[in-house]
């Protein structure tokens, strides 16, 4: 055998190595592809659905049209639940598409994005970004929240202020939808149906707030789960560091209560929102304070119904204060207990009574007449 035939199989022995090495050996892999790959750095590899997802979120925030990650360890066709972790409402992933592998270690993929309505009212709102011309429905949001914060919102307002104008101006402004079996892409699940059309159910509700607190830097979570067993969503929202659920859909009951905003839902606990809500509180911050809870902050908050009268009697009675809204702690009692409005005074003919009990923490409504 010549030495050129020789070199020949030593050089085929040697690919065929390197080759074995490159397919099967992810420390080879990782070490071609530093030089092969632009886009191939740690931040760019992905082994689980959950941090893909919040890194789609973010390319959907920053305005990406697609981005290019590693799959390691991982089904590339789960790529097609990604939206599943996914609010939606700036955007989701539209399509994805595998452009190569590095050994059997690494998918490299591409993710394009599809952005929402909600997306391009917030970035006109905040970067006064042109929305697309071949978006009406866009730019018919975007003046809406703008009118919406330009006459409910002020510069020197707290974020509790800034949360309590939004909440109020949504549940009497907005109507629960009487016909909620319509199909998935209809307006009422969505922040247009609710700030719009004024016509929405819970998603509508939820994701109208997590637009409006965007556009006015209010931390919030949009939060997916049941409420008396029934599929239901509301937000999270961060005050002053604390987070606290807020349920608008809850705190517009039916029938429609008009121009009379109810609080019952606005910043309570987990321990308040378990007592008919459930979620997955693994996916979520934890929410622990009453400090900006509604009836705190207002000074309506009563451990005992013998102060709750007195003070309430005062309000309504000495005041004229013919709306009255507060928690009595532990409350069980009926609407015979209203008759004090009543004791020595006519300035009232009759009293509306209701109750909104979660456990312990009872609101009590008071409407005279």
């Amino acid at each position: 055998m010549n030495r050129s035939i020789v070199f020949f199989l030593i050089l085929i022995v040697l690919a065929l190595v390197a080759a074995g090495l490159y397919m099967n050996v992810p420390e080879v892999q990782t070490a071609v592809a530093k030089y092969t790959e632009e886009d191939f750095k740690e931040e760019n590899i992905y082994s689980d659905m959950e941090s893909l997802s919040k890194r789609l979120d973010k390319e959907i925030l920053d305005g990406s049209d697609s981005f290019t990650v590693y799959l390691k360890d991982m089904d590339v066709e789960a790529i097609n639940q990604i939206n599943e972790s996914l609010d939606g409402i700036f955007g989701s992933g539209e399509s994805y598409t595998v452009s190569g592998n590095i050994g059997k270690t690494y998918e490299k993929v591409t993710i394009t994005i599809r952005h929402s309505d909600n997306y391009y009212a917030l970035q006109a709102y905040l970067n006064d970004m042109p929305v697309p011309a071949a978006n009406p429905k866009a730019q018919q949001l975007y003046e809406t929240v703008r009118y919406i914060l330009d006459t409910q919102i002020t510069t020197d307002m707290t974020d509790y202020e800034k949360e309590l104008a939004l909440h109020d101006y949504l549940t009497t402004h907005c109507v629960y939808s009487e016909d909620t079996m319509q199909p998935p892409e209809s307006d009422i699940y969505r922040a247009y149906g609710a700030l719009v059309n004024r016509d929405a159910v819970c998603n509508g509700y939820a994701e109208a707030l997590q637009l409006l607190f965007a556009c006015v830097g209010i931390e919030s979570e949009f939060v997916v789960g049941t409420a008396d067993g029934v599929d239901h969503a509301w937000n999270l929202v961060k005050i002053d560091g604390k987070w606290y659920h807020l349920d608008a859909t809850w705190d517009d009951p039916l029938p429609d209560q008009g121009a009379k905003a109810l609080h019952a839902y606005f910043n309570v606990t987990d321990e308040i929102m378990e007592e008919n809500h459930t979620w997955n509180k693994e996916d979520y911050p934890p929410a622990y304070s009453m400090d900006a809870n509604f009836y705190k902050v207002q000074g309506s908050y009563y451990n005992n119904f013998e102060t709750y009268s007195k003070e309430t009697y005062d309000a309504m009675v000495n005041q004229g204060n013919s709306r009255c809204e507060a928690v009595v702690e532990g409350y069980t009692g009926n609407k015979r207990d209203m008759q004090f409005l009543f004791d020595g005074n006519y300035r009232y003919n009759s009293v509306n009574w209701q109750t909104f009990q979660a456990g312990s923490y009872c609101v009590l409504v008071l409407e005279a007449q």
